[in-house]
């Protein structure tokens, strides 16, 4: 499975919302595969992954939201840097798990997140509580 870096985050808050209704069932589909299979190898990019397949957003393999100030590319790299994560690494996602648990904090979330149009609901930071718990 591929994802991207700063879908770690979206994970952990997704509470069955989404553009759409196929964009909400591949979600679900993946996170329970994700809390399933904690020992499955994840490759990471920084570029439209397994969640995004199903997105709007994603215009024939590209996204049109990838390139400016604040854009889904610089959140990856963001969550990235602070996991210590490369784009291209094949990671566990337990180790992923951890390493969100040890390294992000609320206020580095909000900071990475505060633009995006689902961050207003509370859910993501309510998911980063709910793991550090």
């Amino acid at each position: 499975m591929e994802i991207r870096g700063h879908h770690f985050l979206c994970v952990l808050g997704f509470r069955g919302l989404g553009y759409d209704e196929k964009f909400v069932k591949n979600m679900d589909e993946i996170i329970r595969k994700l809390n399933n299979e904690q020992d499955m190898l994840i490759k990471v990019v920084d570029n439209v992954d397994n969640i995004c397949s199903m997105c709007p957003n994603n215009v024939n393999g590209e996204c049109t939201e990838e390139e400016y100030p604040g854009s889904v590319k610089g959140k990856d790299r963001a969550v990235l840097k602070i996991l210590g994560i490369e784009v291209g690494e094949a990671v566990w996602y337990k180790d992923v798990v951890d390493k969100i648990k040890e390294n992000m904090t609320e206020e580095k979330m909000m900071n990475i997140c505060k633009d995006c149009e689902w961050f207003s609901l509370g859910y993501c930071l309510e998911g980063i509580r709910k793991l550090k718990g």
